[in-house]
C-alpha cells in the first residue's frame, strides 16, 4: 500500500466519544507500504474489490492489539513491519491495568508492536515496553473483533451461560457464588477427617509409641546444650575438683594469697588516696577487686564440692545419644522433634474427637448443601425467565437479519443430583445451559452448532448485539465481512443495524455490500494496483460528494442508471444515521 493519509473524521453521533481509536498506522505490512488513518466516532465503512486486501486491515489492527505474532504479516522484502495505534478510553478497568503495570496514565493510550521478519514481536504502552499479552487484555476492554469466525465462542456453552448471568440481579449472582465456596469449604473438612481416619491401625500405634518415646526424653528447648555440658563435666570430674583446689588456695589461704596481698595494696593507698586522683581511682578499684574475689570464692567451692555419681553420667549421656539418635531418625534438630511432638499430639487428639468432629461437620455440610440447593433453584428459576426474555427481543432483530424461520429457545436443565465432585455443582449453579434453535417452522429444536451456518451464527451474534445482550462490551467494535451470503433488504437490515449501533460505539465495518456502505458515516475504499513490479493496497477515503460513484461501482458500474440507484440508496442510508455533509 502506498504511503497515504486517510481522514474520515466527521460529525456523526458519537454518545461515547471519549472510547474511540482516533489513529492507526501501518507500516510494511503485507501488501501494505505504509498507510496513517484518523477515524472517529460513528461507522467507518470499508469497501473494495475482492482480493483488494480489506481484511489486512483488520488483521493489522488484532496485531497491535496483542494477537499472536506471525512473520508473514511482514511485507515481502522489509525487516520488520510496524502497527501503531492511538486510543482515547477513560474505561476504569483500562486505567487500572495500566496502574498495576506501572505504566504512565494519559489522556491518550498509544500502543506499538513491531515484528521482524524472524517473527520477533517487541510491543510499547505509552512508550514502556511490555509483554504482548498486555496489548491483548487492553484489547478485550476496548475492541470487539466480530469477524467471520468469531462466531465461534456463541457455541460454547460457557459463553452462552454467561449472557444469560449478565442479565440476572448481581446480589443473586454473588450469593450463589458465596453458598458454593460454603459448601465447598464445608465438604473439604469432611473429606479431610476421612482422609485422616482412613490412616491405618498400625499407623496410629506406631505414632503414639514413637510419641511416647519421645515424651520420654522430656525433651524442651536448649536441652541438648543443658545435657552436653552435664556430661562434660561429669567426664572431667577430677580436673575440675583440683583446678578449683589450687584456685582457693592461691586466692585466700596463707600470707602470700591473693587476698592478702590485695588488702596490703589497699591498706598502703587509701590513707593518702585524697591526696592525689590516680591514687583515689587505684584505691576504688581496689575494693572493687576485693568484692570479685568474694564472689569468686563460692563458685569455687561450690566446684570443689561437687559429686559426680558414675550413674548418674550414664543416665545423662543415654539421654543425650537418644537425643541425637531421634534427631537423626526423623531428620530433624531439636526444634524439629518439639514441633513433631506438638503435631502428633495434635493428630491423635483429632483422631480421638474424630467421632464427635464428623457428626458436626456432617451436620455442617448438610446445611451448605441446603443452602446451595435453594439458591441454584432460585437463580435457575432466573435463568428461564430471563431466557425466554431475550428470545423475545430477539425476534424482532433476527426477522431484520433474514432469520425469520430461525425460532430460538434458552434451554435450562437442572443436575440436581450431580454433587461437587463431578462439576456438575459449582459457583454458578448446578444449570445446564444452551442456546438451541429450529430452523424451520416443524423442525425440532436442536443446538445452535448442528443447525446454523457461519453466515448464520454471525448475523446471530449481530443480533445479540443489536439487543444489547452482549453488556459491557467494548466501545470499538470491527466487524469483517459480517454480511457474507445475504443480499437484498435482509442487507440493509445489517447496514441499519450497524448504523444504529455506531450511535454509541464506534464502528469499523468492512464490507462488499453496498446497502451496508450506502448506512455508514464515513467510507474508505481499499483498491489494490501495481507499482514496477510491486502489488501494492491503495487506501483512499471517499469524499461525501464521491460516494455516490464509489456506490455505483459497487453495484456493478458507474452508469447512469447505477448512479442514480446509488443516490436512491444514500438516501436511503442517511436515515439509519447522521452523515458527514462535507467532503
Amino acid at each position: 500500500m502506498k504511503h497515504c493519509v486517510v481522514n474520515s473524521t466527521g460529525p456523526g453521533t458519537k454518545d461515547n466519544p471519549a472510547r474511540m481509536l482516533t489513529e492507526f498506522r501501518v507500516r510494511q505490512f503485507a501488501l501494505i507500504d505504509e498507510v496513517s488513518l484518523q477515524l472517529s466516532a460513528g461507522m467507518t465503512v470499508f469497501t473494495g474489490e475482492t482480493g483488494a486486501g480489506k481484511s489486512i486491515l483488520v488483521d493489522a489492527l488484532g496485531a497491535v492489539f496483542g494477537a499472536r505474532a506471525s512473520s508473514d504479516w511482514v511485507r515481502h522484502g522489509a525487516e520488520k513491519t510496524e502497527i501503531s495505534a492511538v486510543v482515547e478510553s477513560d474505561d476504569a478497568r483500562l486505567m487500572a491495568l495500566l496502574a498495576e503495570q506501572d505504566i504512565d496514565i494519559e489522556e491518550q493510550l498509544f500502543l506499538k508492536r513491531t515484528i521482524t521478519a524472524d517473527g520477533r514481536s517487541r510491543a510499547y504502552v505509552n512508550g514502556t515496553p511490555t509483554p504482548a499479552r498486555i496489548l491483548q487484555q487492553i484489547g478485550e476492554i476496548c475492541l470487539d473483533l466480530h469477524g467471520q469466525h468469531e462466531h465461534q465462542a456463541l457455541l460454547h456453552p460457557d459463553f452462552q451461560r454467561q449472557i444469560i448471568d449478565a442479565r440476572l440481579p448481581k446480589e443473586l449472582s454473588e450469593k450463589m457464588v458465596r453458598a458454593h465456596e460454603v459448601l465447598k469449604q464445608a465438604e473439604h473438612a469432611l473429606s479431610s477427617l476421612k482422609h485422616d481416619q482412613n490412616d491405618t491401625e498400625q499407623q496410629e500405634a506406631w505414632m503414639r509409641s514413637e510419641l511416647q518415646r519421645l515424651q520420654g526424653l522430656d525433651i524442651e528447648e536448649g536441652i541438648v546444650d543443658q545435657l552436653t555440658e552435664q556430661v562434660e563435666a561429669g567426664r572431667h570430674a577430677s580436673q575440675i575438683q583440683q583446678a578449683a583446689a589450687d584456685s582457693l588456695a592461691l586466692l585466700d589461704e596463707g600470707d602470700s594469697s591473693a587476698r592478702n596481698l590485695m588488702a596490703k595494696a589497699s591498706h598502703a593507698v587509701e590513707p593518702v588516696a585524697e591526696y592525689h586522683s590516680s591514687l583515689g581511682e587505684a584505691s576504688s578499684l581496689l575494693a572493687q577487686m576485693d568484692a570479685l574475689m568474694s564472689e569468686v570464692e563460692p563458685l569455687l567451692r561450690d566446684a570443689l564440692d561437687s559429686s559426680f555419681d558414675q550413674a548418674e553420667l550414664q543416665a545423662v549421656e543415654e539421654r543425650l545419644m537418644s537425643l541425637h539418635e531421634a534427631m537423626r531418625r526423623h531428620g530433624v534438630d531439636e526444634a524439629g522433634l518439639i514441633e513433631l511432638m506438638q503435631s502428633w499430639e495434635e493428630k491423635l487428639s483429632h483422631l480421638d474427637t474424630a467421632g464427635w468432629d464428623e457428626e458436626k461437620l456432617r451436620a455442617d455440610c448438610d446445611a451448605a448443601e441446603v443452602a446451595f440447593r435453594k439458591c441454584a433453584e432460585e437463580i435457575s428459576i432466573e435463568r428461564s425467565r430471563e431466557g425466554k426474555k431475550l428470545a423475545k427481543e430477539l425476534r424482532p432483530f433476527l426477522d431484520r437479519l433474514g432469520l425469520a424461520g430461525m425460532k430460538i429457545q434458552v434451554e435450562v436443565s437442572q443436575q440436581k443430583d450431580s454433587g461437587l465432585e463431578s462439576g456438575g455443582w459449582n459457583a454458578s449453579g448446578w444449570d445446564k445451559l444452551q442456546f438451541v434453535a429450529s430452523s424451520n417452522p416443524g423442525e425440532p429444536f436442536r443446538p445452535l452448532a448442528s443447525i446454523a451456518s457461519g453466515g448464520e451464527l454471525s448475523r446471530f451474534v449481530l443480533a445479540l448485539k443489536g439487543c444489547g445482550a452482549l453488556v459491557n462490551a467494548p466501545q470499538i467494535a470491527v466487524f469483517d465481512e459480517v454480511d457474507v451470503g445475504i443480499g437484498g433488504e435482509t442487507a440493509w437490515c445489517v447496514g441499519e443495524l450497524l448504523a444504529a449501533m455506531g450511535q454509541e460505539r464506534q464502528l469499523l465495518v468492512v464490507s462488499h455490500l453496498p446497502q451496508v456502505a450506502a448506512c455508514a458515516d464515513h467510507q474508505v475504499c481499499i483498491r489494490k494496483g501495481q507499482e514496477g513490479e510491486r502489488t501494492l493496497t491503495r487506501l483512499d477515503r471517499v469524499a461525501a460528494n464521491k460516494r455516490q460513484e464509489e456506490i455505483a461501482r459497487m453495484l456493478g458500474g458507474a452508469n447512469e442508471e447505477s448512479l442514480q440507484h446509488a443516490q436512491q440508496m444514500l438516501k436511503r442510508g442517511s436515515e439509519a444515521s447522521p452523515k458527514e455533509v462535507a467532503a
